[in-house]
């Protein structure tokens, strides 16, 4: 385990959902330890028996740099509404640091080798 966040999901701009990655944004109780970037998690909602997978992005969103820093969870395969619940957010590998993206098509690009790369660590998990 790289970090652990806890707080209340909260709505957000609404980008990742239009690029095809909607997220669960957390609002931190505390601030997290963890180096901006992308990450492998879980993230725990209340009310759900199991954790759930997710890719986590960390961080100011330089691409589309509107608003404060935030952390978000895109939960893979998931589509419930989830705002208002407490979550907490565990990073178990890191992915990628933040970067400026020329574009948000290389952007979301970016995001879809993310998630390959994300399902390719939960693949692994599973047979070890």
């Amino acid at each position: 385990m790289i970090a652990q966040v806890r707080g209340t999901i909260v709505r957000g701009k609404q980008l990742g959902r239009t690029l095809g990655f909607p997220t669960a944004n957390v609002c931190p109780d505390a601030p997290s330890a963890a180096e901006n970037g992308v990450y492998v998690g879980l993230i725990r909602v209340a009310g759900y028996a199991a954790p759930l997978p997710c890719m986590v992005n960390q961080g100011s969103h330089p691409t589309v740099p509107e608003g404060p820093a935030t952390i978000e969870a895109h939960i893979l395969d998931f589509a419930d509404d989830i705002y208002g619940l407490r979550a907490e957010v565990t990073y178990l590998a890191f992915l990628r640091p933040e970067r400026r993206f020329s574009s948000v098509a290389a952007l979301t690009a970016q995001l879809q080798a993310d998630l390959a790369r994300t399902r390719a660590w939960f693949a692994r998990a599973q047979e070890g």
